[in-house]
């Protein structure tokens, strides 16, 4: 499959281009959304991590009529350029993981102070809840 290789080149490329420091971004001044934002749970068990990329909120909706979509908003606390690695996993009402092909590890690079999102469809309707998991890239 060609999409390792994609993957390899576009982070080797944003690698390159993340020689400056902080991130400038520009939007609407009222925004036109109406997010629906859920409360959440956080456990740290890496400090340091926990100090580099903050979670701003966390947003969820339904598509495809009955699939759960969620949307974490990230941030890197430091001027310098990051990168993480994160992964959702899902559960059933009664707890059980759901599983599925989206529960694997991805990379996300950050710029100094740069804010991102990451999002993650259900793949079953039995999914009910979540857990995002974040980890420092090795």
């Amino acid at each position: 499959m060609k999409l390792p290789l994609i993957i390899l080149l576009a982070a080797t490329g944003i690698t390159a281009g993340c020689s400056t420091s902080n991130i400038n971004t520009v939007s609407r001044s009222e925004s036109q959304a109406t997010p629906e934002m859920v409360g959440d749970k956080r456990i740290i068990t890496d400090a340091s991590l926990g100090k580099m990329i903050r979670i701003v909120g966390v947003n969820e909706a339904t598509v495809s009529g009955n699939l759960k979509k969620i949307q974490v908003t990230l941030e890197n606390a430091k001027n310098d350029p990051r990168t993480i690695s994160y992964k959702f996993e899902w559960v059933d009402k009664d707890g059980m993981a759901t599983g599925g092909l989206g529960e694997m590890w991805k990379p996300l690079q950050f710029g100094g102070r740069e804010t991102k999102t990451v999002s993650a469809v259900a793949t079953s309707p039995q999914a009910v809840d979540f857990t995002l998991k974040l980890a420092e890239a090795r």
